[in-house]
């Protein structure tokens, strides 16, 4: 019975009023969506923060007690990554919109130019998560490349870096798809249908 009495509701009502109900449901989907992302975001920065203080903490043994040279500079390099990777996450924080603008339309604006800030974070990981910790890595070795359990060890653990590498890059991208382009699309589609 009421949902009779509000399709007739809805029927007899003009199209700007329609048009206006269409916003708002628009409107409270995407803050929905965009508040879930935001969550899911810190808890992103929190694991890459965790993860650079147990990498900058795993490799201060490296430069007190191993003896090669190599391994101490890499060590430490490692550690500048770690640290790096941790902070690269934070740089996006600048662009994220306050939620006290002017006007819902120019906070609209301001969450697209967020959302592809995060998503060129994503697209670019290969250039600066993945190229610049591997000549690290291959660096990490050479003092004892000669020794044959050394090599075997390297060769493997080589291996299995760049199997995580590879797996961490195809994971960017399923974000990116997944994740922040839809999102992208209904801030668009919402900042056309308010510029209308």
């Amino acid at each position: 019975m009421i949902e009779d009495e509000l399709i007739k509701i809805w029927q007899s009502s003009s199209n700007p009023e329609r048009v206006k109900f269409e916003k708002s449901k628009l409107m409270l989907e995407l803050d929905s969506s965009l508040e879930r992302f935001q969550i899911w975001w810190k808890n992103m920065e929190r694991v890459n923060v965790i993860s650079g203080w147990v990498t900058v903490l795993g490799f201060i043994p490296g430069i007190i007690w191993v003896p090669y040279t190599s391994m101490k500079i890499s060590s430490v390099l490692i550690m500048v990554w770690a640290i790096y990777i941790g902070r690269r996450g934070k740089s996006v924080k600048k662009f994220k919109p306050n939620e006290l603008e002017e006007n819902y339309l120019q906070y609209l604006e301001k969450t697209k130019t967020y959302l592809l800030a995060q998503k060129r974070f994503f697209e670019t990981s290969l250039n600066w998560r993945v190229l610049t910790i591997l000549p690290i890595y291959a660096f990490f070795f050479t003092g004892i490349w000669d020794k044959p359990l050394a090599r075997y060890v390297g060769v493997i653990s080589f291996f299995g870096l760049v199997g995580i590498l590879i797996y961490s890059y195809y994971k960017s991208k399923r974000i990116v798809r997944n994740k922040i382009s839809p999102r992208i699309n209904k801030v668009e589609e919402l900042i056309k249908k308010l510029k209308e």
